[in-house]
């Protein structure tokens, strides 16, 4: 009798193979480990859908429905009632156990409890922002059941849901109107929508007018209007098929459709987005005294490592008690050949190259890299503010030696330390399927305060990143997607050539991936000048 219990390494082949990062080999491995573990197959169908939020929302909605009885207060969800059946606690909680019982590897059986369908509706309304209506004018809440053949429709705002047995995750931004067919399809007449596909969601269809997209395993965004339709592919790969039966086609990761109503494509070269995204050439090492100042660490290529993946974590692991002595014990940095002194430039693109133009090579590059800046800035002015960004791999922010951002990915050693994060998938991002990370606010005053930056990668050479700062109350212009024109986080004014790389850069974010920041002087937290010193010492 094969045991349910999962071992470490069963559980981080489950977490690699969401990050998309498995070999081949270790692709077998899962396959089987799938095969003969019901405690695997579970495990994978909890991590891959938002069940942990359908609870939370099931106490909420059993919470308000309490206190309603109590006060004898009559509101929406009165309304909503008597069009539908209520949800007690109990049934919630039964209908997301019996959505783990999971059958196969891949393409996951759906359930056939159509009674627990008919009670609990095929999706569930995560979070709104706006007004939203189903089927010609009741109105949408958190927590609100949506059922097949409703018809969404929002006039303003956003609205973030999700499929109960697919676990299909899907943000779409008005001016919306959408049809949930079925469990695996929705028919979109316009609107824009952003889908996160787990594993046994495999198969989910977006009809459009003129199109179809089947899912194959992916993230992708659809927009749909009187002049047809278009499509991003920001993960995996999906097929398109036309209402006119001409032959279906694939589309792969950062490949981009245009669909009007007469019949003509326009198509944008196929590429991968982490290798399309532009890197910042200028030069890393130019150190001033209004620089951040800093260094980079990495193994030398003598170095010995025992690494049992290509994704397992030793440098940031190494750091971490440089981390946790507030950034004053440096002993850890002994085992790492260092760069030449780095400037500060701000966190924004592809860093490939970066290795190579701040002097880290050669290095042994299976061991990954840091970079660590460190210094005392002024912000530019006293208030709240919160950091947003995400990395591939590490990304750390602390303020007088305490972290207070973390927007590493999973395989960060940096997860160690519990800083508080929000995941904001409404944001769509270049390697994050969460979406933005952000910081709790942070409430800072005009004096000089330390500042410590780490950004860098696990192994290998594949590495991006953005990291931004939005004060609070402060307006920021938005993209057509919704996300604030946030600044980027500079620690000093960019130089010409660098002011144009980050305009290039930021063309391609708004046109590809639909990301965006800003550059604002205002926004600049500036270093306290000091005498000049060997940052690497």
């Amino acid at each position: 009798m094969t045991s349910n219990n999962l071992t470490e390494n069963d559980k981080d082949l489950l977490h690699r193979y969401l990050d998309g990062v498995l070999t081949r080999s270790e692709l077998e491995s899962l396959e089987q480990l799938l095969r003969s573990n019901a405690g695997a197959r579970a495990q994978l169908r909890s991590l891959a859908t938002i069940d942990a939020k359908w609870q939370q929302l099931a106490m909420d909605e059993s919470t308000t429905r309490i206190s309603d009885a109590c006060s004898g207060n009559q509101d929406r969800s009165a309304t909503t009632r008597q069009r539908r059946r209520s949800i007690p606690l109990w049934a919630s909680l039964i209908a997301i156990a019996a959505s783990l019982a999971i059958a196969a590897f891949g393409w996951f059986l759906p359930s056939n409890d159509s009674t627990a369908q008919i009670e609990t509706g095929i999706a569930r309304v995560i979070r709104v922002e706006g007004q939203a209506t189903v089927d010609g004018g009741h109105p949408l809440s958190q927590g609100a059941d949506l059922f097949s053949g409703e018809v969404l429709s929002m006039s303003n705002g956003l609205i973030e849901l999700a499929f109960r047995d697919s676990g299909v995750h899907v943000i779409a931004t008005a001016p919306l109107q959408v049809k949930l067919d079925s469990d695996k399809r929705m028919s979109l007449a316009n609107g824009q929508v952003k889908l996160v596909v787990p594993p046994q969601g495999i198969g989910f269809v977006v009809d459009t007018e003129k199109r179809r997209f089947i899912d194959l395993g992916t993230s992708f965004v659809v927009t749909a209007n009187s002049l047809g339709s278009e499509v991003l592919v920001l993960d995996g790969k999906i097929s398109v098929e036309s209402t006119d039966h001409e032959p279906a086609s694939l589309m792969n990761e950062g490949e981009f459709a245009k669909f009007d109503q007469n019949g003509r494509t326009k198509k944008r070269t196929a590429s991968r987005l982490s290798l399309a995204l532009p890197e910042v050439s200028t030069a890393a090492t130019s150190v001033n005294t209004r620089s951040l100042a800093g260094f980079a660490v990495g193994y030398s290529p003598s170095a010995e490592l025992n690494k049992n993946h290509i994704k397992e974590d030793l440098i940031g692991s190494q750091l971490l008690p440089l981390i946790q002595s507030g950034f004053q014990d440096t002993g850890c940095l002994q085992a790492f050949q260092k760069s030449e002194p780095l400037s500060f430039r701000g966190i924004a693109g592809a860093y490939h190259d970066f290795p190579q133009r701040t002097g880290l090579e050669p290095y042994t590059e299976s061991g990954g890299w840091l970079s660590w800046y460190h210094g005392n800035v002024v912000p530019p002015r006293s208030g709240r503010y919160r950091f947003w960004g995400y990395a591939d791999n590490h990304l750390m922010v602390a303020i007088n030696g305490d972290p207070v951002f973390e927007g590493s990915r999973r395989d960060s050693s940096f997860k160690e330390l519990g800083v508080s994060r929000t995941d904001n998938p409404a944001l769509p991002c270049l390697i994050a399927p969460a979406g933005f990370a952000c910081s709790d606010w942070i409430e800072v005053t005009d004096e000089p305060l330390q500042l410590d930056i780490l950004f860098g990668e696990v192994g290998g050479r594949i590495t991006s990143g953005l990291l931004l700062i939005e004060q609070e109350g402060k307006n920021y212009e938005e993209t057509f997607w919704g996300q604030p024109k946030w600044p980027l986080f500079l620690t000093e004014s960019p130089a010409a050539g660098e002011t144009s790389e980050l305009n290039r850069l930021l063309v391609h974010l708004e046109e590809k991936t639909m990301g965006s920041f800003s550059i604002a002087e205002d926004a600049i937290w500036k270093v306290q000048e000091r005498k000049p010193s060997n940052t690497s010492e």
